[in-house]
């Protein structure tokens, strides 16, 4: 009853501030600008024409300005007068401060650093507002000159995209006499399209290379005429020529003449290329080559070492010329290059042993009027060792749980580029009792790590070469890790060799593509004590629910296995591109008994099985910060052979805040078999649910709030199930004519803080379909409490989490 109190509430309040757009501060012949929408468009991007908007309206939400609202609130408490006195204060306070300094110039800049940022926090506070003003937006009040001037934006873009003969004019109209919406209204009519290519270049050498690579051209016949293109043009003719031994050729010397008027609709395009004033444009070859990997000490002598036509000069020589030699592109006899340039440095820049590098060039003139260039390479060694600290505290069952970890970074340990990371950490944390689910305990965590990468494919019997030119590594990793916790202690040692190697769609774009080979993979796991208490709950759980996959797991093991990785992603940190990502995980384990190596280490269990795991992920931006996201992640595991159980870590899980965010973290499950028990009236899930089917997806809308803040409304759904009919646990297997019914969904709003290097997500779901529930009662989402938002119940759940859920 008390929910339905609140629903009807907040819609009664959502009616109200429906109407809530504030105007009583406006002038009497001002208007706001509360809404501005482009109709007509057909082939032209909306979006495109949003970003020409010289005015930008005030933001509606639900028929109110909020963010108006908060403006104006923020404006009463706003004295620009009082600031420019506290401004005038400082300033004077410094003046005095530097005086009785004298001549400390030290303490002069202390006090100069000090007070300028004081004063120019300040003069920011006057220009732009307190905190509530920035937060919110001020009044956009109608300019109709700014109107034209978006106009005449949109003619000027609608004419660079090839729509010459458009139409393009705007209405507006008011409403309650102070609120102005304006629909802008564009018939983009017939586009001009390309009909001729001519060129017009002197020089027959530049000519014929054009000609040869005229297929490769961004300008196509029948194509729309668009100016974009055409400077993408000028950009691939200029790299072309750049990467052909013109090394002073500029970009300048391109030009573009269209002729719009030999027949309707259609563009003549000619190409120029003009010739220097000296004559010809010069070709350059590269004569020598010096590689220079330490900081110049001037008055002593570099030692010099020659390796495949390049020098290595160094005081004292750190590192491997065979190394160095399969990251460079630019050799002596080759024709000057500009791409063979860049992805020398880009190769140089991946190792992660040098600050940084640059490929210099000097011109050599020699007597026969041959071009030639000495191609000089810096590289300055980054620190030997780098160490990174982090301090923290976890709250979690209103208790806190401190926390420490350290990493230490040895770089070119060999003198071969390879890197050593040594990693240790450790922390407690607050969890609820596995045998008693009233009591909080404390676990004991820590760990270490020891990983030794090299930057070559290491494989028996090869050269060195295999996949040079896509950044390979081989990563050697050994790690522990022991839990200690009252109901039991584990610890797991862990061994592990990857291949790993990147792709990009061009050489000097960031990698998209990544592939990771792991032909060794050793874990042992180690069960060092049980409590009574803990292992009669193990077996009632075995026995009751059917969970042999719970009660396996706190058995000491052996697993071994194989696995391929495939990540493709063309998003960046921020999620902001219109982009996709794809993850493919394939893992088989326990062939050594098949390929007749039979690992016995003592009491160890060993496990053979197969895992499948893809995850697709699709990023769609909608203009004005606001991004519409959407996630499919599915997956499949199975014993092999002579195996009848998954290792636990194995199995999937679904709910938490990267899963369907309405559950508790591995909560949800199996299927429609209800796995739960009552505790104090409340339906209180017992264990994790580990699965061996995965379907989950999730959707979401992302938008920017203010500044900062950004928020997300959001739809999860999903399930686990086991492949295989388990008469203790109905409903918990996967069947093609019901697992559409066995959905979990979720629905809810989060709160995200982007400060840049981290995004601090609150994301608050409710649950709306329970497949766990008797069929008639499973849409539960009235049963959702305002109430117990910050309580432990089973209908709602707070995640906290870093970054984005996908």
């Amino acid at each position: 009853m008390r929910s339905r109190v609140y629903i009807y509430a907040l819609s009664i309040t959502i009616f109200c501030l429906s109407g809530c757009i504030p105007t009583r501060y406006l002038g009497e012949d001002e208007k706001l600008l509360v809404g501005i929408e482009p109709v007509g468009l057909n082939k032209v991007d909306p979006v495109a024409i949003q970003a020409l908007y010289q005015q930008e309206p005030n933001r509606l939400v639900l028929g109110s300005a909020p963010y108006l609202a908060l403006y104006n609130f923020g404006k009463k408490f706003y004295d620009p007068q009082k600031i420019q006195e506290r401004i005038e204060e400082a300033q004077a306070k410094q003046a005095r401060k530097i005086k009785e300094a004298g001549t400390d110039s030290a303490e002069v800049q202390k006090i100069r650093a000090k007070f300028d940022a004081r004063i120019d926090r300040l003069q920011d506070k006057k220009k732009e507002g307190n905190f509530l003003m920035q937060l919110g937006e001020p009044p956009a009040i109608y300019d109709s000159l700014a109107m034209a001037r978006t106009m005449d934006q949109i003619d000027i873009y609608l004419n660079s995209k090839g729509y010459f003969n458009h139409q393009a004019d705007f209405t507006k109209e008011i409403k309650d006499e102070k609120l102005v919406y304006v629909t802008i209204n564009i018939d983009e009519n017939i586009p001009y399209r390309y009909s001729e290519f001519k060129f017009d270049i002197p020089d027959t050498t530049i000519l014929n290379l054009v000609k040869e690579n005229a297929a490769r051209s961004l300008l196509q016949l029948g194509e729309i005429y668009d100016e974009d293109e055409l400077s993408l043009e000028r950009d691939r003719l200029y790299n072309l020529l750049k990467n052909r031994g013109y090394y002073d050729f500029a970009r300048a010397y391109i030009e573009f003449e269209v002729d719009t008027s030999f027949t309707d609709n259609s563009a003549q395009v000619t190409t120029i290329i003009q010739n220097p004033e000296q004559g010809r444009h010069k070709v350059y070859e590269i004569k020598d080559v010096y590689f220079k990997t330490d900081i110049d000490r001037f008055g002593i002598p570099r030692d010099t070492i020659s390796y495949k036509g390049i020098d290595y000069v160094a005081y004292r020589h750190k590192y491997s010329p065979e190394i160095l030699d399969k990251k460079v592109d630019v050799y002596p006899g080759q024709l000057y290059s500009q791409l063979r340039t860049a992805t020398t440095q880009r190769k140089l820049s991946n190792l992660d042993v040098f600050q940084f590098n640059k490929v210099l060039y000097n011109k050599v003139q020699d007597s026969d009027s041959t071009y030639y260039l000495n191609a000089f390479i810096n590289a300055v060694p980054a620190k030997k060792f780098q160490e990174t600290t982090e301090l923290g505290m976890n709250f979690t069952e209103r208790r806190p749980g401190p926390f420490s970890s350290i990493r230490l970074r040895v770089r070119n340990v060999f003198g071969g580029a390879e890197n050593l990371d040594i990693g240790l950490r450790g922390g407690y944390e607050a969890q609820i009792g596995i045998a008693d689910d009233d009591e909080t305990v404390m676990i004991k965590e820590f760990g270490g790590s020891v990983a030794l990468s090299f930057p070559v494919i290491l494989v028996p019997f090869t050269n060195k070469n295999l996949l040079s030119e896509f950044s390979p590594r081989t990563r050697f990793y050994s790690g522990y890790a022991n839990e200690d916790r009252r109901e039991y202690q584990r610890s797991n040692y862990e061994l592990g060799l990857d291949y790993i190697w990147q792709r990009s769609r061009t050489p000097l774009q960031p990698p998209i593509m990544q592939y990771i080979f792991s032909p060794v993979n050793i874990n042992i796991v180690r069960v060092g004590r049980i409590s009574d208490a803990f292992q009669r709950r193990l077996e009632q759980d075995n026995i009751i629910r059917g969970n042999r996959s719970l009660a396996e797991s706190f058995k000491s093991g052996f697993i071994s296995f194989i696995s391929f990785n495939f990540i493709y992603n063309t998003n960046d940190f921020t999620q902001s591109k219109n982009a996709r990502y794809l993850r493919t995980l394939v893992e088989v384990g326990g062939l050594t008994q098949e390929l007749g190596l039979d690992v016995n280490i003592g009491d160890l269990r060993t496990f053979q099985y197969a895992k499948l795991n893809p995850d697709y992920r699709r990023y769609i931006p909608l203009g004005n910060q606001r991004v519409f996201a959407y996630r499919i992640n599915t997956g499949v595991a199975s014993p092999l052979f002579n195996s009848q159980v998954l290792p636990y870590d194995k199995h999937f899980f679904a709910g938490g805040a990267s899963s369907v965010r309405a559950w508790q973290s591995r909560r949800l499950g199996l299927g429609s078999f209800p796995a739960t028990t009552t505790v104090d009236g409340e339906d209180v899930i017992l264990n994790e649910q580990p699965g061996e089917v995965l379907l989950e997806g999730s959707v979401e809308y992302r938008f920017n709030m203010f500044s900062f803040l950004n928020g997300a409304f959001f739809v999860d759904a999903g399930n686990v199930w086991l492949l295989e009919k388990d008469a203790s646990r109905p409903g918990a297997n996967f069947e093609f004519n019901r697992f559409y019914k066995e959905l979990g969904v979720g629905t809810g709003f989060g709160i995200r803080f982007d400060l840049s290097v981290v995004v601090l997500r609150f994301d608050l779901a409710t649950k709306v379909y329970d497949p766990t529930v008797a069929n008639g009662s499973r849409f539960v989402f009235d049963e959702f409490k305002f109430s117990q938002i910050f309580t432990r119940n089973n209908q709602t759940s707070l995640n906290i989490g870093i970054g984005y859920p996908f």
